[in-house]
């Protein structure tokens, strides 16, 4: 019997030293939840979204065994995770954790805003870069201000911190008066532009395209809607006032603008329609590009077109070149 009760204490021992042994190496290995900068670096000053305002992303991570591999891995850790800014820090659920292994990594890719509006996806099972198909959409108000982060590469811990880069080209449209003909009122804007794209990430990046190239295999042409119906026209030919923003694919497809407006003549109200007039300096629509045009209008030789390509947006609002363009 006294033997039958030592065996006991031994295993009874031998459990809790186990036990003991388990949990110290749990508290070694804990779990370290992934988390997302607080300074997500959108470019500033003259974008639409900025790091003040950005509150959502589309987050994508592909967990490896090693480095990742451009023809085997896929966004099997996080596929269109939503991440978002909440009292000021950014949140997102279930929360993963880095791997205890030093071995194995994750990449992250990531676009904003979340569910923006023309984002098509592809699958959670697709190999290799994130891909994905952008439509433009053909109303001005609705074109968002799309974002890409440059590749993030096989980390193992830390915070992640994106640097978001503008895909789209922004066109700001302005007008103003070449003459002394006053009334002038613009009731009718659009372009022709390119509806269809795909925007495709590489690893590594480069200083040039910043991780994430466009091609145009499905390419259609088509009509874009200015929101304005009803603009007045500044009467002061030193005053430009802005009427419309467009948020664009970096295509060149010898883009066109049709207007239509109207002024006060001798006999009342007339209307003045033009179709399909050329834009100069379409050669600086690049991915984040900022390229204005000013419309000057004139009744007798119909619009005066100048171009301006500000610098890009994270250098502030000063201008780089001016062409000139008479449509007559």
């Amino acid at each position: 019997m006294r033997r039958l009760r030592n065996i006991l204490s031994l295993v009874t021992l031998s459990a809790l030293v186990f036990t003991s042994c388990e949990k110290g190496a749990d508290m070694e290995t804990e779990n370290v939840p992934i988390g997302f900068s607080n300074n997500v670096a959108a470019i500033t000053r003259a974008s639409e979204i900025n790091n003040d305002n950005l509150d959502s992303m589309g987050v994508f991570a592909y967990f490896t065994h090693g480095d990742f591999d451009q023809t085997a891995s896929t966004p099997n850790f996080m596929f269109n995770q939503l991440v978002e800014k909440k009292n000021g820090t950014w949140q997102y659920t279930p929360v993963k954790y880095w791997p205890n292994n030093n071995t194995d990594k994750i990449s992250f890719f990531a676009y904003a805003p979340y569910k923006a509006t023309g984002f098509r996806l592809g699958n959670a099972t697709d190999k290799g870069c994130l891909a994905f198909k952008f439509q433009v959409s053909k109303f001005e108000e609705k074109q968002p201000d799309l974002l890409i982060a440059t590749p993030l590469m096989n980390l193992n811990s830390g915070n992640v911190n994106f640097n978001m880069k503008h895909a789209l080209t922004k066109v700001v449209f302005k007008a103003k008066s070449n003459d002394d003909i006053t009334g002038k009122t613009i009731t009718a804007f659009s372009l022709q532009g390119a509806q269809y794209g795909t925007l495709t990430c590489h690893v590594p990046a480069t200083e040039s395209d910043k991780g994430f190239t466009w091609s145009y295999p499905d390419h259609k042409i088509f009509t874009i809607e200015a929101t304005t119906t009803s603009f007045s026209v500044p009467e002061q030919s030193d005053t430009e006032k802005e009427f419309a923003t467009f948020f664009l694919l970096p295509k060149n497809d010898n883009n066109t603008f049709s207007i239509t407006y109207t002024y006060t003549g001798d006999n009342g109200v007339e209307t003045i329609t033009l179709k399909d007039q050329p834009l100069p300096s379409l050669d600086k629509w690049q991915p984040g590009a900022f390229v204005s045009y000013t419309i000057g209008i004139d009744k007798r030789v119909g619009v005066v077109v100048r171009t301006i390509e500000h610098p890009a947006w994270s250098d502030g609002d000063g201008n780089k070149e001016s062409v000139d363009g008479t449509i007559e």
